[in-house]
């Protein structure tokens, strides 16, 4: 793996995280759906099943969505702790918005105040130098 592919575990990481919440949002809605329409005709057992299954699955998406958004906060620490090495703070800073804000290319020239092309050029000298740094860090463990 290099250094390209161990920042993008923060945005493939991120994305699940947010997929997971939209479920859980549709499966609270869902749930809240079967109580009011059955509020009073809740007693039928196969009811009772199917609403116990969508509050089970519930609590274990959940569980599973924290245990992700702690791993998410992780290694957003560790790119932190990573990038902070890097001597410049331009690249420093694509980098941040790149890998842990996770912003577009023309977001970030926004912020900085560069073209696209120039935080581009900007990104491969960061790349270059924190892979470098990464790959030390990966060989003193």
């Amino acid at each position: 793996m290099d250094i390209k592919e161990y920042l993008l575990q923060c945005t493939l990481l991120s994305n699940e995280t947010e997929c997971l919440k939209e479920r859980i949002a549709e499966l609270r809605e869902l749930k809240d759906g079967i109580r009011a329409f059955f509020v009073k005709e809740i007693v039928a057992k196969k009811l009772d099943d199917k609403l116990a299954v969508t509050l089970a699955e519930i609590d274990a998406l959940e569980d599973i969505y924290v245990q992700k958004v702690v791993a998410l906060l992780k290694l957003k620490h560790d790119y932190h702790t990573l990038i902070d090495r890097l001597p410049d703070r331009r690249l420093r800073l694509i980098l941040e918005l790149k890998y842990i804000d996770m912003l577009s290319w023309e977001d970030i020239a926004d912020k900085v105040h560069y073209s696209v092309r120039n935080c581009h050029n900007l990104h491969n000298i960061a790349l270059a130098q924190i892979q470098n740094i990464w790959q030390d860090k990966v060989a003193s463990c």
